[in-house]
C-alpha cells in the first residue's frame, strides 16, 4: 500500500502500520500504531508483547535489561525472574539449530573475510570442501516487523531444539574452518555462544563470527570481542536506523545500547589486523531510505569511515510482506549517500534481491 499521507509520492507503507518512516518520525500517533503492531503481533504468536519495564529483577544479559517481576518471563523468552534472582528457563542449553553452509557462501561481511578470500571457490584451500558452522539462535531481543528469519519465533514458543555449548560444538566437522552466530540473535544467548566458541577454538581453531543486531549487554561484550578478535573473525552489526523513533517503530526496541556497542566496537577496530567491525544497512522501501542511510552513514564514519558497509537488498516478509523488494534504483542511491558520508568501503549486497519497481526512496 501507499502511504495516506504521501499517495501523491508513492512513500511505500506496510499495512502493519499504516503509514511510512517520515509520518512515524513526525507524528507521534503513527509511532503509536507502529507499538501496537508489535504487541498484537506477539501476542497472536505467544511471545512476551514488550519489554518488561517496571518489575524490580533487572535482567544483565542483553541490552534490553528487561524489568521483571516475580515469575515473570524476560522479552526473549529465555529467563525469568524468581524469588528475587533472573534464572534462565534452560539452564546451559540455549534453544538453537545448526547447519555446514559450504564456503564461499552468501556472508554479510563476504568481500571482506580474510577465510571467504582465502577459500576462493566451493573447491576450497587443499583441493576439498571446507564449511562454516551456521548456528542459528531459535530466540531474539528485539522485533522486526520485517524480520527475514522469523521462523526463530516458532522456535522460541516451542523450546526447541535445545543444545549445550558441548554438544554444539561436537557437531563441528574437521572441514568446518569458521562458525557464524545468527537467528534470531546471538545477543540473547551470549554466555552460550562464548562457551561453544572457546570449545571449538580450542578444538579446531576456527574462525568465529557474530551477525547481530547489537543489542549486546556490556556484561558480556567484551569476552564476545576478544574471542572473535583473537580468532581472526568478524562482528556483523546491522543498523537498522539511527533515527530514534523510526528504529523503535521497526524493531519494537531502543537503539541507544546498540549505537554505543557499535562506537565502542568501532574504537577496538581502529587497531584491526584485518577486517574486525562490519555494518549492514537493510534497505527497507518506505522507511529506509537515502536520508535515513545518510544518517546511519554519517555516524559510521565519525567511528571510523574505513568500517566495511554492506547495504542489503530487502526481501518482503512477516508483517513488511506487502513492501516491494528493494529497487536497483534505491540501492545505487544509497551507496552514492554512504560514499558522500565518507565511507570508504560499501558494498550492495543481496543484488538478486533487488528489482525495477518504481518508489519513492528519499
Amino acid at each position: 500500500m501507499l502511504c495516506p499521507r504521501h499517495t501523491r509520492e508513492g512513500r511505500p507503507a506496510a499495512a502493519a502500520i499504516g503509514f511510512c518512516g517520515e509520518c512515524i518520525v513526525t507524528d507521534e500517533g503513527c509511532a503509536s500504531a507502529a507499538a501496537d503492531a508489535h504487541r498484537r503481533g506477539r501476542l497472536a504468536e505467544g511471545l512476551v508483547p514488550i519489554v518488561p519495564h517496571d518489575g524490580n529483577d533487572v535482567c544483565p544479559d542483553c541490552g534490553n535489561h528487561c524489568r521483571l517481576h516475580d515469575g515473570e518471563l524476560g522479552f526473549c523468552g529465555l529467563r525469568r525472574a524468581v524469588g528475587g534472582h533472573i534464572k534462565r528457563v534452560y539452564g546451559r542449553r540455549a534453544i538453537v539449530s545448526w547447519y555446514y553452509d559450504p564456503l564461499p557462501t552468501n556472508c554479510v561481511a563476504d568481500w571482506v573475510c580474510p577465510q571467504m578470500l582465502q577459500t576462493g571457490t566451493r573447491t576450497g584451500i587443499v583441493g576439498r570442501p571446507v564449511y562454516n558452522l551456521a548456528v542459528f539462535y531459535g530466540s531474539c531481543n528485539s522485533d522486526c516487523l520485517f524480520c527475514q528469519n522469523a521462523t526463530f519465533r516458532a522456535m522460541t514458543r516451542s523450546g526447541r531444539p535445545l543444545m549445550t555449548p558441548e554438544e554444539l560444538a561436537a557437531c563441528a566437522s574437521p572441514r568446518t574452518v569458521c562458525v557464524c552466530y545468527f537467528g534470531g540473535d546471538p545477543a540473547c544467548n551470549p554466555e552460550h555462544s562464548i562457551a561453544t566458541s572457546e570449545a571449538l577454538v580450542k578444538q579446531q581453531a576456527v574462525r568465529v563470527c557474530y551477525e547481530t543486531n547489537g543489542n549486546l549487554s556490556r556484561k558480556w561484550l567484551g569476552r564476545i570481542t576478544d574471542v572473535v578478535r583473537d580468532s581472526g573473525g568478524t562482528i556483523k552489526v546491522d543498523l537498522k536506523a539511527l533515527t530514534p523513533q523510526l528504529y523503535t517503530a521497526l524493531t519494537g526496541i531502543g537503539n541507544r545500547t546498540v549505537i554505543n556497542n557499535f562506537r565502542h566496537l568501532a574504537a577496538i577496530g581502529r587497531k584491526r589486523e584485518g577486517e574486525f567491525l562490519v555494518a549492514s544497512i537493510l534497505l527497507v522501501p518506505g522507511y529506509v531510505g537515502t536520508k535515513e542511510v545518510r544518517r546511519i552513514c554519517d555516524f559510521i564514519a565519525s567511528c571510523d569511515p574505513t568500517i566495511p558497509t554492506a547495504l542489503l537488498g530487502f526481501s518482503p516478509h512477516h508483517m513488511m510482506s506487502d513492501l516491494p523488494r528493494t529497487s536497483r534504483a534505491h540501492a545505487l542511491a544509497a551507496r552514492e549517500e554512504a560514499l558522500g558520508a565518507g565511507l570508504t568501503n560499501v558494498r550492495i549486497g543481496n543484488a538478486p534481491f533487488l528489482s525495477g519497481e518504481q518508489y519513492y526512496f528519499e
